[in-house]
């Protein structure tokens, strides 16, 4: 009895020894767990024209609004913000920080905040109206991510071509009303196109800065922002022209 009860043991020796190494191998080996893909952009985006309202409400603030504010992201493709928890993934378009979180920049992979990530964006701004921009510049013409596009040398602080005129001392557009001051003003014959993180196109119109109003006799350097409101319209990779369907 006492022979057979030790055969049995040696038989089941093997298989405890196979048992320990898988599991020591899989506590050493943890399960790769794959990142979601990046959505792609649904068919109703493209060729239409979009409305946003006061992109920066629902994030949290950075500093106070004179001074450079950490970045905020959007998704042009899927018409919403993004967190920083997904910077450098290909799921926003563009990035709006610095002073009044006023300097809009592309997702990139070589340059700005979506360095390193999988970005294919690009932004650039041409001379014209937003309903009269229709041609689609080639990709060599977009700068991508080196430079962001903010002030413009209409007004102070200018940095060459840029989406606003800043009226620091009031003077330019507010009539050097002491409420006028530090007013920021788009210029509507300044259209901002981005090609997106992957690969698309919008052009885009951004109408104010300040919360709840569009009308330039409202703004004054105590309303509050940077709350941006804007249009675009998406084209899809490949076009030559934005087009708005009927």
């Amino acid at each position: 009895m006492k022979i057979k009860k030790r055969s049995n043991l040696l038989k089941f020796i093997p298989v405890l020894a196979f048992l320990i190494v898988l599991g020591s191998c899989s506590k050493s080996e943890p399960t790769v767990v794959e990142p979601e893909p990046d959505p792609v952009a649904p068919e109703a985006m493209f060729n239409r024209l979009i409305t946003v309202k006061n992109f920066g409400e629902d994030l949290p603030a950075g500093s106070a609004p004179t001074t450079a504010q950490s970045p905020i992201y959007y998704s042009l493709e899927q018409n919403k913000a993004v967190t920083p928890d997904y910077k450098l993934t290909a799921r926003w378009d563009i990035s709006c920080s610095e002073i009044y979180r006023s300097f809009i920049n592309c997702n990139n992979t070589a340059n700005g905040f979506g360095k390193g990530g999988p970005g294919k964006g690009g932004i650039l701004i041409v001379k014209k109206k937003f309903e009269d921009v229709i041609d689609i510049p080639s990709d060599a013409e977009f700068r991508k991510g080196e430079k962001a596009y903010g002030t413009d040398d209409s007004g102070a602080f200018g940095e060459g071509l840029g989406w606003y005129l800043y009226d620091f001392d009031g003077v330019i557009k507010g009539g050097g009303a002491e409420n006028k001051k530090h007013v920021c003003y788009p210029i509507e014959s300044n259209t901002l196109i981005v090609r997106t993180a992957q690969g698309n196109y919008a052009k885009i119109k951004i109408q104010s800065i300040y919360k709840d109003l569009l009308d330039p006799k409202d703004w004054f350097k105590d309303s509050p922002t940077p709350y941006f409101s804007f249009q675009y319209v998406l084209a899809k990779a490949g076009s030559t022209k934005f087009v708005i369907a009927n």
